[in-house]
């Protein structure tokens, strides 16, 4: 299948720029090298980390990692989970019933995957110009999905019968090649407008939205976008967001950084030992039996925050591959959105596996 490459792109080896988007950059990026590390050094990190893994031991039978649904293949195929096919699965969302929703990006499509294991096109798809590049995905409490239609600039809501409506963002002016440029707009939602909207996530009746292209988180509430304000600088491509206990978490994929704060904000920086740079590439964050995880598609790896210090939960850190198991024993690559599911477990989207992948979590009874 011919994949398409964003005209914006963004080179991971040069953090120092100023990027697009985090779904942007995934679709630049070809497969990625596939390498052993020795299980001496595998998924070691810092000695500072070794030192700490007795929170978090590699191996730990209770950080399981499996695949669920897709595997190295891409394409779009409906059908088994073991059989059906993915194209850069880049958010997930996970509704009460068990039914996860995929954000499948590079087939412009959103896929379902029933508890009894069988994948669905709900909407969308190649050549069907209904999303582009849609990145983010979320379940609202009435059942209805919310997906961050990347390319088109805006948020669409989408029943699970698969009809599409446009929730949030309107038309913004074109660049010069006729694409629609984004804008940055605080409006209701009708005149709101969003650039490169990524991450979703939805706390009760209010929804908050990583704008990549904008810098910022949005909050839409009430039928109003607004921007959530940060006190320690601006942030430069925040790309996954999640709400726990009041408060709000975000990634900043080009910074390295974590942001958090209450969920009307301001946002801070998360600092560990005076560093503001806790990861390569921060790509997805959830948070399950009160913990916070971060996916890292640079270094294809899967972190917990405990507390706000990053600890390995699985991968091999600078090695790509597909691998279930616990701990270092267990590989991804460019693993992008994180949702917790109603069974307590972490799901996956693992974009350079096209695949769904299952954390089983200490706790996760809770």
């Amino acid at each position: 299948m011919k994949r398409e490459v964003s005209p914006i792109v963004v080179v991971i080896g040069i953090l120092g720029l100023l990027v697009a988007i985090q779904v942007v950059y995934w679709q630049k990026l070809g497969p990625a090298k596939r390498t052993i590390i020795p299980r001496s050094s595998a998924g070691g990190g810092t000695e500072e980390s070794a030192r700490s893994r007795p929170e978090f031991p590699s191996g730990d039978p209770r950080f399981a990692v499996s695949t669920l649904a897709g595997g190295l293949e891409p394409g779009l195929k409906d059908g088994p989970a073991t059989e059906a096919c993915f194209d850069g699965p880049a958010g997930v969302a996970v509704a009460p019933s068990g039914t996860m929703y995929v954000a499948d990006s590079r087939n412009d499509a959103i896929r379902s995957v029933s508890p009894a294991g069988t994948v669905m096109t709900v909407a969308g798809g190649p050549g069907k110009r209904v999303f582009s590049a849609p990145a983010g995905v979320a379940v609202l409490d009435d059942g209805n999905l919310l997906v961050a239609d990347t390319g088109n600039h805006r948020i669409c809501k989408v029943t699970p019968g698969g009809v599409v409506t446009r929730f949030a963002g309107t038309e913004t002016r074109k660049d010069e090649l006729g694409r629609p440029a984004g804008g940055h707009e605080d409006n209701p939602v009708a005149q709101a407008q969003f650039r490169y909207p990524v991450g979703l996530a939805v706390a009760g009746d209010v929804v908050y939205v990583a704008d990549a292209g904008n810098h910022c988180v949005r909050r839409i509430a009430n039928g109003v976008v607004s921007t959530i304000a940060t006190a320690d600088g601006r942030m430069d491509t925040p790309t996954a967001v999640t709400v726990a206990g009041g408060t709000l978490y975000a990634t900043d994929a080009a910074t390295g950084c974590v942001w958090s704060g209450p969920a009307a904000g301001p946002l801070t920086r998360v600092e560990r030992d005076g560093l503001r740079k806790l990861f390569a590439t921060p790509s997805g964050v959830a948070t399950a039996a009160d913990v916070t995880f971060v996916a890292d598609a640079r270094s294809h790896c899967l972190y917990a925050l405990v507390p706000m210090k990053p600890f390995l939960v699985a991968g091999q850190q600078g090695a790509a591959g597909l691998a279930d198991g616990g701990g270092d024993k267990a590989t991804f690559s460019q693993p992008a959105g994180l949702a917790r599911g109603p069974d307590g477990a972490l799901y996956v989207a693992d974009f350079g596996n096209n695949c769904i992948r299952k954390v089983t979590l200490l706790g996760s009874s809770r």
